[in-house]
């Protein structure tokens, strides 16, 4: 068990938040991540880069998960780049959203708290339902947002 918070950690873990680049609500999502302040260590790629499609050569089921995918990479990796990442820990749907929310700043950190209390079963149902109907989600939102220069080092192809 982990004492300390994650975000206040020296040497944070280096994770990859993979998120489908053609969807609105996930692109939305991204944006107000990096309002929110984004963690130390962590970085944004879309799903159809070079660093998925090296994240599925070493694990092909993630290739066609319906899902946001969150990569914790290995103590080991910490200096190495991200043009090679390992697979280390994977969080797929509520789980990758809860433990991303859990460390912005704003509303988003209380209702990942609360999420605690409600099962697994029911959050990933609640996910899938969203992420079948992102789409038409997705249109209420405003245009994909594009990041700012500082914005840009956040993410990775």
């Amino acid at each position: 068990m982990v004492a300390m918070d994650e975000r206040r950690e020296r040497r944070p873990p280096r994770v990859i938040v993979y998120y489908d680049g053609d969807c609105a609500l996930c692109n939305w999502s991204v944006a107000r991540c990096l309002s929110r302040g984004v963690p130390p260590g962590v970085r944004f790629a879309p799903q159809d880069g070079e660093s998925f499609a090296r994240l599925t050569a070493a694990r092909p089921d993630l290739a066609e998960l319906d899902s946001m995918v969150l990569q914790i990479l290995p103590a080991t990796h910490e200096g190495a780049t991200p043009a090679s990442p390992l697979p280390g820990e994977i969080k797929v749907r509520s789980e990758a959203v809860l433990w991303l929310a859990a460390r912005l700043d704003g509303p988003e950190r209380r209702l990942a708290l609360l999420a605690r209390v409600v099962p697994r079963a029911v959050l990933d149902w609640g996910y899938r339902v969203l992420a079948r109907n992102r789409q038409q989600v997705g249109r209420r939102l405003a245009e994909c947002p594009v990041p700012t220069p500082e914005q840009r080092r956040y993410f990775l192809a």
